[in-house]
């Protein structure tokens, strides 16, 4: 299946990300993604006489988040603030094993749960670390897919839809049992439910919600398609090797003092709240090592404490080689589109697994496109090239990017059948 599926994803062309140059600071295209990905002058960049109202405050935002002493803006809580979606549906896992949360977004009129008339199918959405359906970018992505006709479906990973998960570490970086499930759901909805019909799946993610995509993709091989019927997925922010890139953002310096410090807080207050509801607030509790969780300095000391631990792994490095994405690669099947920008903060940048995409000689039908700029989840300030600047544009560049790989594997399939 992976030689029958090559030809997608190899004849597919990328196209250029380009940032404005006074703008291309990955820090800032990290941060402004954040915040102003929905404002149409920061998505684009076609007047630039109106940035500087828009970036000098984002700026000083900046300078703020270095203090390890200031306080960060507190999340918007998803359960009020979810007005992109049309439907929320809480659904059991596998064996009555806790729940998770999934947001749907019709493409037309609704002709049945996860299903539009007339949608092209359905795109399951996987957001990043601590997010949420209701972040600027799972919204941007969902518009993206919709625009060309998809049902998109948000799946949450337990305990960030707002509501708490009712079982002991909710997720983690690799956790794919809620996405096998719902597979498995759209599966037996398409064999057993006559108003169902058998549309095509694809898979996104970005960031955690990438590496998810990845795994699982090369956990079911063949399996994908022909019992799951996904067609292919396109993810950004792909992690690849969680063990390299802690270890890099951990090191002393500006990614530290600007990513780790507030992770780690976001972390320990999950911690905080594992301690209370599932260990009856006993701080010797020996699920967890719920003193090293609260002393930890490092993401990788507060891996080996809480989820290694919580997850069944030996360590924190155990937890890493078995959950990043990278080594699940060889077993990907579908045409997969992978994003990443060169400059990420986040990743090791001297590891790109180019050997393990077509273009690198890899049987596997994936494509990888590494940009220079971009940062981490950012791809703002754009600067359209003449084409781009024809076609609408209603999401900021890199959803689109994506939405164009799916496109490219629905419409490369119509053509062939």
């Amino acid at each position: 299946m992976q030689q029958k599926h090559r030809p997608i994803a190899t004849s597919f062309v990328p196209t250029q990300f380009n940032p404005h140059p006074a703008l291309s600071n990955r820090h800032l295209q990290t941060i402004s993604g954040v915040f102003l990905r929905k404002d149409p002058d920061c998505a684009y960049v076609a007047d630039s006489s109106r940035l500087a109202a828009k970036v000098i405050p984002l700026l000083g935002g900046i300078a703020q988040s270095l203090n390890p002493t200031s306080n960060s803006q507190p999340a918007a809580n998803v359960e009020e603030n979810c007005d992109w979606w049309d439907e929320r549906h809480q659904v059991t896992s596998s064996c009555e094993q806790g729940f998770y949360t999934v947001d749907i977004k019709y493409a037309g009129e609704r002709k049945t749960q996860y299903q539009s008339v007339g949608g092209k199918g359905m795109v399951v959405l996987m957001h990043g670390m601590e997010s949420n359906s209701n972040s600027s970018l799972s919204t941007d992505l969902g518009q993206a897919y919709v625009e060309d006709g998809f049902d998109v479906v948000c799946i949450h990973f337990r305990g960030c839809c707002g509501s708490p998960s009712d079982t002991l570490g909710g997720y983690h970086g690799g956790f794919t049992d809620d996405l096998h499930h719902f597979l498995q759901l759209t599966s037996e909805l398409s064999t057993n439910n006559d108003d169902f019909d058998k549309r095509p799946i694809y898979l996104s993610g970005y960031s955690m919600g990438a590496n998810a995509v990845v795994k699982c993709l090369g956990e079911l091989g063949d399996a994908a398609l022909s019992l799951y019927n996904i067609h292919g997925a396109a993810v950004t922010g792909a992690p690849f090797d969680a063990e390299r890139n802690i270890k890099y953002l951990d090191n002393p310096g500006v990614n530290r003092a600007l990513y780790v410090h507030n992770l780690l807080k976001s972390l320990k207050k999950r911690a905080q709240y594992q301690l209370e509801m599932h260990c009856e607030s006993d701080p010797l509790t020996e699920l967890f090592d719920y003193k090293g969780a609260m002393s930890a300095i490092s993401i990788a000391e507060y891996d080996n404490a809480v989820t290694a631990k919580i997850h069944g792994f030996k360590d924190n490095i155990d937890y890493y080689r078995q959950n990043s994405c990278y080594y699940f690669l060889p077993g990907v099947a579908v045409p997969l589109f992978i994003l990443n920008a060169e400059d990420d903060p986040l990743f090791d940048p001297d590891f790109w697994p180019i050997e393990e995409s077509v273009d690198g000689g890899s049987m596997s039908p994936i494509k990888m496109e590494r940009s220079k700029q971009g940062g981490h989840l950012g791809y703002m300030f754009h600067q359209p090239s003449e084409s781009e600047r024809k076609s609408e544009r209603t999401t900021s560049w890199m959803p689109m990017e994506l939405a164009r790989f799916i496109s490219h594997v629905h419409n490369y399939e119509d053509e062939e059948s």
